[in-house]
């Protein structure tokens, strides 16, 4: 069994919707697949993406990233569509909580960004006036710290567990995964790209490698002893070449450590 890893699908666009589709029915049957975040923020686009996947995977990790939690439809706020996206997860068979992958364990974090992840204060708040989260989100009155809110969910996982950990959370843990501010197109991104205690919950889980996903920046390195992947399919704009497939992340039977 093989471990592959994806963010971003961002299957509202029927470009992406269409590249999923032609990925192989047969070539996945028993391996697993981590999915970090940002499949659409349609419930029907979301059940119909992991449907797919399912149909490919013998296993499928899951965190939502922000677009899911998008309210566009005037039901409720983003924690209530939250709790409808784990309930499609739940029916479809794809886990969002810790589990089993021949003799690892995944570790799904759920993840909010803030803006102490911005060390430097290099980020352009200016440029955050058309961020769509801003608009798109609606938070329930007195939830206070929305990253706060996201990491106090992971705590009854963050535990010791009897063999290699992988995590995985759609927001970043690392500023080092970022260019320097100066580098990056949009400006604002170190202010909601991630969160720094993050990192603190995956090495309190011993985790070997995280994968993550929002920046659109793919990457695979070394940071202090953990393994930082992302691997996003992106917007099709962003897509050179056309083509894509899935970053093979381990093979199982060759142990991580």
């Amino acid at each position: 069994m093989r471990i592959f890893a994806v963010s971003d699908l961002h299957t509202d666009f029927k470009e992406n919707r269409r590249l999923l589709a032609r990925m192989s029915k047969s070539a996945y049957r028993k391996d697993t697949l981590l999915v970090a975040g940002d499949i659409a923020d349609r419930l029907d686009i979301i059940a119909e993406t992991l449907l797919l996947l399912r149909a490919r995977f013998a296993q499928v990790f899951y965190v939502p990233g922000n677009h899911e939690l998008w309210v566009r439809d005037g039901r409720g706020d983003s924690v209530e569509k939250l709790s409808r996206v784990i309930e499609i997860c739940e029916r479809l068979g794809v886990s969002t909580r810790p589990g089993h992958a021949d003799g690892l364990w995944v570790i799904p974090l759920f993840s909010w960004y803030d803006e102490s992840f911005d060390v430097d204060g290099s980020g352009d708040t200016a440029s955050l006036e058309g961020w769509a989260d801003r608009y798109f989100c609606k938070w329930p009155a007195g939830i206070g710290s929305v990253s706060d809110f996201f990491l106090k969910m992971n705590e009854p996982h963050i535990r010791h567990y009897p063999g290699p950990v992988i995590s995985l959370s759609h927001f970043l843990p690392r500023r080092e995964l970022l260019p320097p501010t100066k580098r990056l197109r949009f400006k604002g991104l170190p202010k909601v790209a991630g969160c720094l205690r993050l990192d603190g919950q995956l090495r309190r889980l011993n985790s070997l490698v995280h994968v993550s996903g929002h920046s659109h920046i793919n990457h695979d390195r070394m940071i202090d002893g953990i393994r930082y992947v992302q691997h996003a399919l992106k917007y099709p704009s962003e897509r050179r070449p056309l083509n894509f497939s899935f970053k093979l992340i381990q093979e199982t039977a060759n142990p991580l450590h």
